[in-house]
């Protein structure tokens, strides 16, 4: 049979992949397998020999996909879900790769507000890079605490049409926080004068630049106030600016995120091994819909539906790509989106 698996293209069939995979020594399985004749195989131990594709080139799930096709035995069936779930948001970004990141490296006299959507937007790409890195279910703590970052990202970049006079006060916020922390770094200092820190850049920073920092500060959130994001507004106050989806995350999915990240004592950590799974792919879930959100905010404030009309529908199929099992249902699935 024919397959076509990250623009590659090659034949194989069911006795060429039993024939490869003979005297093979099976690696240990974590997650999902292969049985070939009669012997469990790690999928992309298994995919990668008998393609002779490094195992970066491709996903767990395209080796599902093929291998299903040969009708060879996939197991665990629980494990599953959770792959297709990681893969969504592999697949989303390969859209982003191809349809949006090429937009974001190609701004020629980029305003303030260009800047502060790019940075957004690459903050938020680089996390979803090392979110794909994490393969395990043991990996679930460092899932959702960048799925946490990716919910607040993406709450940042929507509010940027929101609040008054936003790029102004994202460019003063950061230089309040610098401000802050060379304070902090000097007064420790202070406190502490044989300790190794060399404050004097430090506070080289406070004399050059605090009388400006606090007037710019006062002019634009007020002599008393006391800023602990750019918005002025709290968290709470931010996701009821924006409505939905942003208030139920927040309020169903962010304090679990929050357990992972922060909490004090084994809050969430008080459940069964086989739970975490769950949670991994939950999170997977979670993080692919925090990523559509932000990547069709860019995709909104420079208008990319003008110069592709078919882009919302080719980021939906990046999303529903995974769910199909054979080659037909791919092909069915891009000829109703994209004709």
């Amino acid at each position: 049979m024919k397959f076509t698996v990250g623009g590659t293209e090659f034949l194989l069939s069911a006795t060429d992949v039993e024939h490869r995979m003979r005297e093979v020594e099976p690696e240990a399985i974590r997650e999902l397998y292969v049985e070939v004749n009669g012997v469990m195989f790690p999928i992309k131990q298994a995919f990668a020999h008998v393609t002779g594709m490094p195992r970066g080139a491709f996903t767990s799930h395209d080796a599902m996909r093929v291998f299903r096709r040969l009708s060879l035995r996939i197991g665990p069936d629980s494990g599953t879900l959770g792959e297709r779930l990681y893969t969504v948001v592999k697949s989303l970004n390969e859209f982003d790769k191809k349809e949006v990141h090429g937009v974001m490296s190609a701004l020629v006299l980029e305003t303030d507000r260009d800047r502060c959507l790019r940075g957004i937007y690459l903050r938020a790409k680089t996390n979803v890079e090392s979110l794909l890195s994490l393969r395990y279910a043991k990996d679930f703590q460092a899932i959702a605490m960048i799925t946490r970052a990716l919910f607040e990202l993406a709450v940042d970049i929507n509010l940027l049409t929101k609040v008054p006079d936003a790029v102004r006060k994202i460019a003063t916020f950061s230089e309040v926080e610098k401000l802050r922390a060379a304070r902090m770094i000097v007064a420790f200092k202070a406190a502490h004068p044989h300790a190794p820190p060399d404050a004097t850049i430090h506070a080289q920073f406070i004399k050059n630049n605090a009388d400006r920092i606090e007037a710019e500060r006062e002019t634009v959130w007020g002599a008393e106030s006391k800023v602990s994001h750019w918005s002025g507004l709290s968290l709470r106050k931010r996701v009821a600016l924006l409505g939905q989806p942003f208030e139920e995350v927040y309020e169903i999915k962010y304090p679990q995120l929050s357990w992972y990240t922060h909490a004090a004592g084994l809050t969430g950590f008080d459940l069964k091994a086989s739970s975490f799974e769950a949670l991994a792919s939950t999170h997977h879930f979670l993080a692919a819909l925090l990523y559509k959100l932000l990547l069709r905010a860019i995709i909104d404030e420079y208008q990319l539906l003008k110069s592709d009309s078919k882009i919302l529908d080719k980021m939906k199929q990046a999303e529903l790509m995974p769910f199909t099992d054979t080659d037909a249902e791919l092909l069915a699935l891009e000829r109703e989106l994209l004709g």
